[in-house]
Parts: structure tokens; sequence; C-alpha cells
């Protein structure tokens, strides 16, 4: 409340002429300008200040009513009233009511006898005495304030600077408060364009990787702030997987955007073949017209072989780091290559370094973020702190842990990197990736030759139980889950073969037309049709004219009891391949008996 006391107004008649005895004085208005500038300073959102508005205006004035009319939409609309009218208040033009008039000239006004001028009111309305300024800001009129009475003569000229001064400080108020809430509002998209590029950039970030023909891998990822500018992927076909980790410079949403566009080239060019050297330049190429001015990023790709060798590229990336298990040291693995989106990349400039993965090795991958995070003595942690923390942590899951793989190693060298750095801002996004060859591959390696020697020698309960000891070695051993899907078909054990051959193509990443067929037909076996369908679906939507999945199709629609269906595929078969005697003859029987034959 102010703390200004007053006597109460009357409106008397003296010497013929109405006027106001009371109110305010002179001491008392100089109390309440300070007062309404302390009241609006501390506020900070549009609804606190108007609402405080009203109740200064009604401890001050007296009012029978209050409103405050802004300017949108080329009208004055009543934003803030004591009290409804009625008829109720609506928006008025320039030049409209006494609000209008004021608003069109920019001058106070004060209608002491409303009732001499009928067109400053709509019928109906009580006021009789008014009050009206215009809220000005700089050159800019931002609406109307007027204190109403239904009683006439009740306000004078004191009162009238008094509003002045108070709209002149409502002005200031509003825009303050105006820019305050644009930062808050502007603060808050940010932050939800940010949490849906989080969502955006988590779809295209692995959240796990199962492990490849003998390799296992573990990660580590921190973005600096909601999204990043570090991105990593895998991709797997069949007899290689391919992994790329890439540092987009600068933060934020705009590296966050070119990390989504690195993920769908990457993911191009490794779908149709392209060699590491190709790919950087396709990568280079395809993205440096798309990159924000001065942005440009590092990337490393590292691709392995069914057999354990690997061969990486580099492009201006960190040295990937070798851990050699046997001579329990690292090696520093490199290859020649600039950034890619500053200059055109071409893909000669970009060679291959080769090695070779044996049990027990691990590759590290790593951004920036990891080895120049700085700790409290301003100190970067550093590629050689780095190996230590991982060579420590190895020796660490080696002693404690019977078995153990990449990702055990990698969160215990996360614990030593979070120890160090413990207390300190993140200065950039960290990404790491390690890859390690399962320390038992060669001896599930060995048990899988003896598993196909068994087999060639016709001794299929030994051939299972060296399979089976394989699996509990190495799990994801190509050769053996294929060879596990095969033995468990041949026994009758068609669930038991889809398992393993579902494993076998989640695995290696071999998603051929082939290995869906072999599944359907596993499937159709074991009289799942609506599996087995689904399989040879997917065989087709790879090679729409394999024959073979189109026949076993149609038997399934037809185990279905739904020979339109199964008359469509082979019609749509035979058209791709007219010559083809066993889809004609499918055709033919189908068209006049409605079954096929065997």
């Amino acid at each position: 409340m102010i703390e200004v006391k007053y006597g109460k107004r009357k409106v008397v008649s003296f010497r013929g002429n109405k006027m106001v005895v009371g109110g305010l004085t002179a001491k008392n208005k100089i109390d309440i300008l300070l007062y309404i500038s302390k009241e609006f300073a501390n506020i900070n959102n549009q609804s606190e200040l108007f609402d405080r508005l009203l109740q200064l205006c009604g401890e001050i004035f007296e009012p029978d009513n209050v409103t405050l009319r802004l300017w949108e939409n080329h009208a004055l609309k009543p934003v803030r009233y004591l009290t409804e009218t009625d008829p109720p208040r609506r928006d008025l033009a320039e030049g409209e009511g006494f609000s209008g008039r004021v608003y069109a000239t920019r001058k106070p006004l004060l209608a002491q006898d409303l009732t001499l001028e009928p067109d400053m009111v709509d019928d109906g309305e009580s006021t009789l005495c008014a009050l009206c300024v215009p809220v000005l800001y700089k050159e800019s009129v931002l609406g109307t304030l007027s204190i109403e009475k239904d009683i006439t003569f009740f306000y004078k000229e004191d009162d009238l600077e008094i509003l002045e001064a108070m709209a002149s400080q409502l002005a200031l108020a509003l825009n303050e408060v105006r820019l305050i809430e644009g930062l808050i509002e502007a603060q808050r998209r940010i932050n939800d364009d940010l949490k849906m590029g989080r969502i955006v950039q988590a779809q295209i970030i692995p959240g796990s990787v199962t492990p490849w023909n003998g390799i296992h891998f573990g990660f580590y990822y921190e973005p600096m702030v909601e999204v990043s500018g570090d991105y990593f992927d895998v991709v797997r076909m069949g007899n290689s997987i391919s992994i790329l980790i890439a540092d987009v410079s600068g933060h934020g949403v705009s590296a966050a955007l070119v990390t989504v566009t690195i993920h769908h080239e990457f993911r191009r060019c490794v779908e149709q073949g392209m060699g590491l050297s190709e790919i950087m330049e396709s990568l280079g190429e395809s993205i440096r017209p798309k990159l924000p001015d001065e942005t440009y990023f590092t990337a490393q790709i590292v691709r392995i072989y069914n057999d354990q060798t690997y061969s990486m590229v580099n492009a201006g990336h960190n040295r990937m780091l070798h851990y050699i298990a046997e001579k329990r040291a690292f090696a520093q693995i490199d290859a020649p290559g600039m950034p890619l989106g500053i200059i055109q990349s071409h893909r000669k400039d970009y060679q291959e370094s080769f090695g070779r993965l044996n049990p027990g090795d691990l590759l590290i991958m790593y951004t920036d973020g990891v080895t120049e995070q700085r700790d409290r003595n301003g100190e970067e942690a550093g590629l050689e702190r780095l190996a230590a923390w991982i060579q420590d942590s190895r020796d660490k899951c080696d002693s404690t842990m019977e078995t153990y793989t990449a990702r055990d190693v990698c969160v215990q060298t996360v614990q030593s990197w979070k120890q160090h750095v413990e207390g300190t801002a993140r200065g950039d996004d960290v990404s790491m990736f390690m890859i390690q060859c399962n320390p038992t591959y060669n001896q599930a390696l060995e048990s899988f030759k003896k598993a196909r020697l068994s087999l060639a020698e016709k001794n299929n309960h030994r051939a299972l139980s060296y399979a089976t000891m394989a699996y509990q070695m190495e799990p994801s051993l190509h050769d053996n889950l294929m060879l596990l899907a095969r033995m468990y078909y041949r026994e009758g054990d068609y669930p038991t073969s889809a398992r393993f051959l579902n494993e076998y193509i989640s695995s290696s990443g071999e998603r051929s037309g082939q290995t869906y067929f072999m599944l359907g037909n596993v499937y159709y076996k074991a009289n799942d049709i609506v599996a087995a369908k689904r399989e040879f679906k997917k065989a087709l939507t790879i090679d729409h004219t394999y024959h073979d999945a189109s026949l076993m199709l149609a038997r399934c629609y037809l185990k279905e009891n739904q020979p339109p269906k199964a008359l469509k595929i082979l019609k749509q078969a035979v058209k791709s391949a007219p010559s083809n005697e066993q889809l004609r003859q499918a055709l033919q029987n189908l068209e006049k008996k409605g079954v096929l034959t065997a």
C-alpha cells in the first residue's frame, strides 16, 4: 500500500461552479511519483505490471473504473480494467471515444462532464468524468490509460499530471518487461529447440552396439550442451563393419544439424559399397556446400573385416590408438588427410593405414574433448594420461573379471577421466569409442573348426557340442551362428534354427534377399506363416525378381486360404520373368485347381 495520507475527495458547488475538495497535496504528488517508479522497477512480467497498475490507480484516484488499452492490429484493445462495464468494453478505432481521441492526438484529456460530449462514450455507459493519457515510449504510442468516475467534475488538473507521470513510468516499465519476456520466450524456444534437437540426435547416435564376429564395442558420449557436434556411427555390411567418428567445429544446434547430414551421407556411402577414401571424398563434397560459414569437421573411419584385419582413413582427426595386448603397448595409427568442408576433397588425398586386431587388442577412437579437457589446475588430460587410464582399466578388468569386453574397459577409463577433470566445466563435446577383439576369439574359432570337421565326419552330436562351446565363448562368431542354424534345421528344431539365424542377421548386418529367404523357409517349416510371409516380403523388397521367394510367399497365402493373394504374387513374378517355367507352371496350376504343386 502507498504510505501517503490524504483527505477523501468531495465534489461541492461554490459560487455556481462545481469543484473538488480534498485530494492530493504537492508533497503527496512527489511521494506518489517516487513510489510508482520504485514499484514498477521491481516488476519483470507484464501480467504483474498490469495488476500493480490497477492497484496503484485505485489507491491514488479513488476511481469507479480504470482501463488500460494497447494498440494491437489497428485497434485500441482493452487489455486490463477494474470491472467490466455495461455495455462491455470493445475495441476502439483511432479517434473513437475519449481513448481513441487521446491516441490520435497524443495529448492528455480531462473530461469533467461527459454528458456534454456524448460522442466520447457508448450509449449506456455510466462514466461521467474521465482522465485519459497516452502511453508514450519515445516516438511510439503504445496505448492509453484512463481513470473513470461516475460523478462529474471529480478530477482536476493535478490528477492529470499524476496520471501522465504514471503513464510515462508505465511505458518504460512495459518496454523493459517486454524485453525481459522476449528474452525469456526466446530462451524457452531455444531450450525447446535444443530438446527437440537432442531427441533428433538421439535417433542417430547408437544407444548400444552389439558385437560383430568376435569384435566388441564400448563407447562414451557426453554433449557439452543438449546437442553435440560429436558424432559416431557403426554400419554392418556382412563381411565388414565400418565405424565413423566425427567432430564438427563449434557447438550447439548448428553443429548438431551437420551431424545429421553426416549420418545420412555416411550410411549411403557404406551401403553403396564405397571404399574408405571414396567415402571421405563423398562426405566432403556432398556436405561442404551445406555447411554454415567457417564450419568444417574432422572424421575418422575404421573398417574391420571378417579375418580381423582393418583399414583406416583420417580427415584431420586425432590419431587412433591401437593397444597391442601381446606387447602391453600402444601404437598411434594415423593417415594423412585434411579436415572436410574447408577445401575440395579428393580421394587420393586420403590414404589408408592397415593393421590387424589380435585377441585382446583394442582400437580407441576419440574426439579432442577427451584429451583437451582441463583439470582444476588448468592441465589438459592429454594423450599419455588417456593411454595410462586405458592400460590401468584393462589390467583392472583382467584381474577382477573372468571375461570382459570393450564396454567394461571403456567404463573404467571414463571413471578415471572424470575423476581427473572433476569440478571443471566441460570445454567441448566428449566422445570415445573402443573396439576390442575378444580375448577368447582364438579358442572360439578353434572350437568352430572342430565342429565343422565333426560335421564333415557326419558326427552331428559332437559337431553340435563343439559349435555350442564356440557360441558360449563368442556368441557373435558369424560362421558358427550359421552352422548352428543349419544343424538345428536338419534336426527339425526350427524355432532354435530361426533364433540363431536371426542372431546371425542382426550381428553381421547381412540383410540380403538370400538370408531373408532362408529365414522365411525356417519359419515356414515351423508353421509360423505370419513370420514366414514377413521374411519372404523382405527378400522380394531387396530383389523383386527373387522367384523362389515369390513361390514361397504364394504358398504362405494358400496356407492361409487366400488364393487371390497367391495368384496376384505369381502373376507379378511371371511378369518379371516370363520365361521361368517353374513360375509359369505354378501359376497355371493355381488358376486351374486353386492349389500349387510341391
